[in-house]
């Protein structure tokens, strides 16, 4: 339920926030998962005892915000409080994750399943709801602009599969939620359960941190965008994190 609630509401807050904001109130995962190591398996996390998990934690939320925030947050709405629920969600998933692959390090696959099936269950009811006219408007971001869609014979047609896929008007959108589903969302899901089999999540959650600067990276090599000095200065923070996870935390007691 709670990566379902990740992509729910990372969903929502992309309809009328900017993706920068969305993907830096989103790395508050860095925040999340040590926090709940804290709370509820009592983990000895303060700033005495794991100063590199905190350290790390301000570095890669410094980096994010400087890659993604150079022209500002803007205005604040209701995408901000998705944004700040998808880390919730998506940090409570790695953290229950990571207890799952330690008592079961050989089940990967059936636990990203399950995750991939819920998710896919509320984004099939999200769907219904949509389609049927009950979430249209509002200031909450959940409808579309459609109306009732799935009572339209026309839209339903060019909107739900097969015709989504046949459409020519369409079908790089449906190529592009096929790359998302299958590679972004459920490939990337194994990688990270996987990961959290051997690594606490506290720590997997910054370098999952560091994906703007992949991005930005990316974007220079296929895209020909420019790497401006924020985009440097952002990766140079994001690098300083993940050296100061790995860190140990005597070496960092005694430098600081």
């Amino acid at each position: 339920c709670f990566t379902a609630l990740g992509y729910v509401t990372q969903s929502a807050a992309l309809v009328d926030t900017p993706a920068a904001t969305v993907a830096f109130l989103g790395a508050l995962t860095v925040v999340v998962c040590p926090a709940l190591a804290a709370a509820v398996d009592g983990r000895r996390l303060g700033l005495r005892e794991a100063p590199q998990v905190w350290l790390s934690a301000g570095l890669a939320l410094a980096g994010v915000g400087v890659l993604e925030l150079a022209d500002g947050l803007g205005a604040a709405g209701w995408g901000d409080l998705w944004s700040v629920l998808q880390a919730v969600g998506f940090g409570t998933s790695f953290f229950l994750t990571e207890r799952l692959m330690a008592r079961e390090p050989g089940m990967a696959l059936p636990i990203t399943a399950a995750q991939c099936a819920v998710s896919a269950a509320f984004a099939g009811l999200w769907a219904v709801a949509d389609g049927s006219g009950l979430i249209g408007g509002g200031g909450l971001g959940f409808g579309g602009g459609e109306g009732a869609w799935l009572f339209d014979e026309t839209k339903r047609a060019s909107y739900a599969l097969p015709g989504l896929l046949a459409s020519e008007q369409f079908r790089p959108v449906a190529l592009a939620v096929a790359w998302t589903g299958l590679v972004t969302t459920a490939g990337n899901r194994i990688g990270e359960t996987v990961a959290l089999g051997r690594v606490a999540s506290a720590e997997a959650s910054v370098l999952l941190a560091t994906e703007p600067l992949w991005a930005a990276l990316f974007a220079s090599l296929f895209l020909g965008e420019s790497v401006s000095g924020w985009d440097a200065a952002g990766g140079a923070l994001l690098v300083s994190a993940c050296l100061a996870n790995a860190a140990s935390p005597e070496a960092l007691r005694a430098f600081l």
